[in-house]
């Protein structure tokens, strides 16, 4: 005779759970399609990252610490904290800065929403672990690289402060005056088309740039274009050990 399942038996039967391959159950599956870009250099790139003198001194303020007397002013600690170091003495851009200017150029009404932008498009970068205020805490940037010459210290005049608080004083940061970056990832090609991205990637050179004093922020620097066949050529080999591209437009400020 039979013997019958014990009753936790039977309930474990009733309840276990049913495996179903997600994948298998799609009928359309997304495609996506892997691009590599150079982003050339129209105007000088301003970079400001921030410091880890100044991810302190916020820190302090927030924790309600005591603040140590004010320090001498130190132009050139400024001008090497506002780079964006990676690794063999080169140096970075944040990728959402890259990404966000790409956005900034889709719009619904130009065919193309910004959020379907936003989830169609994926933007390579390497974690870079920079130095945070808090010790035993992380901080990891998504960085691409810049390549080109050499960062330089550039002098701004500036104003600090909010309202009638503001006071004039000068900030001390790293241009790169011929520069380039080269942007690869992926794109959900039954969302967004190549020549989608090359026209946004075209248009947010212009419109908006990249880095401090960009076209968005009422400036004229970090603007740029896609880099048509020749410059692209020239990029590929100053990658690898060849000599600088140098616009004609750019041959004096970069003597």
């Amino acid at each position: 005779m039979r013997k019958k399942p014990a009753k936790a038996e039977v309930g474990a039967q009733l309840t276990a759970p049913e495996h179903v391959s997600l994948s298998a159950l799609l009928s359309i599956k997304p495609r996506f399609t892997g691009f590599a870009v150079w982003l050339v250099g129209d105007t000088p790139l301003i970079t400001h990252a921030w410091s880890e003198k100044a991810r302190r001194e916020m820190l302090s303020a927030q924790v309600g610490a005591t603040r140590p007397g004010k320090e001498p002013r130190d132009p050139q600690a400024d001008f090497v904290s506002s780079l964006y170091e990676m690794h063999g003495g080169t140096f970075g851009f944040p990728v959402t800065g890259v990404k966000n200017c790409i956005l900034s150029a889709a719009h619904k009404d130009k065919g193309i929403a910004r959020s379907v932008v936003m989830a169609a498009l994926w933007i390579n970068a390497q974690m870079v672990r920079t130095r945070p205020a808090l010790a035993g805490a992380i901080c990891d940037m998504p960085l691409v690289r810049i390549w080109g010459g050499s960062p330089e210290m550039r002098e701004d005049m500036v104003r600090v402060g909010t309202g009638l608080q503001k006071k004039a004083s000068l900030a001390y940061r790293g241009q790169f005056t011929v520069w380039a970056i080269k942007v690869s990832g992926r794109m959900n090609a039954s969302v967004i088309k190549p020549e989608q991205l090359a026209f946004l990637i075209q248009e947010a050179g212009v419109g908006a740039g990249v880095g401090e004093w960009r076209n968005e922020k009422k400036g004229m620097f970090g603007a740029f274009h896609l880099a048509d066949p020749e410059e692209e050529a020239a990029w590929n080999a100053f990658s690898k050990g060849g000599p600088l591209p140098v616009p004609t437009s750019y041959q004096l400020a970069a003597e």
